[in-house]
């Protein structure tokens, strides 16, 4: 049974557990948002939920993207605990190092499951949720998508396809009122970043804060970006405002 003693906007952030997904997570949280949040592990699921204000209504989905049923059983999740949805935050990413020659087509189709696939099965499932509320979407793509990086075909590729999709959505939005956003963010200092190159590669304090970028998704749900709806926008260090 759906908690009725919540009737305030509802948030899934994907990729919650960290980074970006994370401060999404706190500041919705922060402004009265319930908040659903999923990714692959639980325990840092759990220190997300540390993080958001007493007495936020949190709910944790431990799944994988990949999975389409999982994303279906997320939907059915937070439909069961809250009875509605509002806000779809698509942060969520697998970003592969691998040189063209190498990579094979189950490293492509690993990665746009998770990266692409997952995301429209989330937004198809949701999408009746979506009307109901005149909900939003945000996407978190990548710069990648417009000016790609060596080593990461996969990668580009997918966050190509999820800057279609947010094309896609106004394509069917119509009289919906339902709102789409893409955001490419440069390089995040995030453990996905420090994963894949050291401080020779990248120095500390050279790539944006999850906090920035977060800023900005704010802006989107809160429709303070609505000039931007629809179509990709690259995000460069210092350019967020979360007042503006």
């Amino acid at each position: 049974m759906a908690d009725e003693s919540f009737d305030g906007p509802v948030a899934l952030i994907t990729g919650a557990g960290g980074g970006i997904g994370r401060a999404t997570s706190r500041m919705l949280a922060e402004q009265g948002h319930a908040v659903a949040l999923l990714g692959r592990t639980a325990s840092t699921l759990e220190a997300s939920a540390e993080q958001l204000p007493p007495e936020t209504p949190a709910l944790i989905i431990e799944a994988d993207l990949a999975d389409p049923d999982a994303c279906v059983d997320a939907i059915d999740a937070v439909t069961s605990r809250f009875g509605r949805l509002d806000v779809i935050v698509n942060n969520a990413g697998v970003a592969p190092q691998v040189s063209i020659q190498e990579t094979d087509a189950r490293l492509v189709r690993e990665t746009i499951d998770a990266n692409l696939v997952g995301p429209i099965v989330l937004v198809s499932s949701a999408w009746p949720l979506l009307v109901k509320t005149r909900g939003c979407v945000v996407n978190i793509s990548s710069m990648a998508s417009i000016d790609p990086f060596r080593g990461f075909t996969a990668y580009a590729a997918s966050k190509s396809g999820l800057d279609s999709l947010t094309r896609s959505i106004m394509a069917e939005a119509d009289e919906t009122g339902i709102r789409a956003f893409t955001l490419n963010p440069g390089i995040v200092e995030t453990s996905m970043l420090r994963s894949l190159f050291d401080e020779s590669m990248v120095p500390m304090g050279t790539a944006m804060e999850p906090d920035e970028v977060a800023n900005e998704i704010l802006a989107c749900i809160e429709g303070r970006r609505d000039e931007r709806i629809g179509r990709p926008h690259p995000l460069l260090p210092g350019e967020s405002d979360s007042q503006s």
